[in-house]
């Protein structure tokens, strides 16, 4: 499965197929617009992206997509900067951040830069995306998108991690069915993101806190 198909097209426009979605049914090849349109509403999906050699882990967020709330996937037709959170890069107080340099974090495990962002938890691992909130004037407060979007936001004041309700329900079955504790559960999730570098991959205090039945 690392050998891409000749020729290496995208399945949906005969484009550069540059991404391969592990998510997907048959891990088709995408473009980089293709692979964006098709995940905008399935931002858990892992990708891997061909280096000309070899395909290596990527994500969604590095190929460009954004996550758009409110307006069921699409863009807010009243978006502005002023949709993004404040502070948004700032590194939250209940994190441990490992103490690697920069270049020694592998890019799809690096925290987005420049941008609004959030950490979301699910059953597929850990993933960083950049997110745009709706700003209607009619629009909910930016924890309520979250919940509407399926989305548990770990704090309600400038969510900066956000829980699928899939990984909370898995979580109560390996604890109920398993004994599984939170720290051991969040570990497991570290390990599915990278089997490789599960060490590189922020402890969040919060995350550990919510998983407690």
């Amino acid at each position: 499965m690392e050998a891409p198909p000749n020729p290496r097209k995208c399945s949906i426009c005969d484009g550069d197929g540059i991404y391969r979605c592990l998510g997907c049914f048959s891990q088709p090849l995408f473009c980089t617009q293709c692979c964006r349109k098709q995940h905008y509403m399935l931002p858990f999906h892992c990708i891997k992206q061909w280096t000309g050699t070899f395909f290596e882990d990527s994500s969604l967020c590095l190929a460009g997509m954004v996550l758009h709330l409110g307006h069921r996937g699409q863009p807010c037709p009243s978006g502005a900067p002023e949709g993004m959170v404040p502070h948004a890069n700032s590194v939250p107080d209940d994190t441990e951040w490992c103490t690697d340099e920069p270049d020694d974090v592998p890019p799809f495990l690096r925290v987005p830069q420049g941008g609004n962002h959030l950490t979301l938890i699910d059953v597929t691992g850990v993933h960083f995306l950049r997110v745009r909130y709706c700003v209607c004037p009619t629009s909910q407060p930016f924890h309520m998108q979250l919940l509407e979007s399926g989305l548990l936001s770990a704090t309600i004041d400038q969510p900066k991690t956000a829980f699928s309700f899939s990984v909370l329900n898995d979580f109560i079955h390996d604890n109920l069915e398993c004994g599984t504790s939170a720290s051991n559960y969040y570990n497991k999730l570290r390990r599915i993101t990278s089997n490789v570098f599960p060490h590189l991959i922020p402890v969040s205090a919060s995350a550990v806190c919510l998983f407690v039945p």
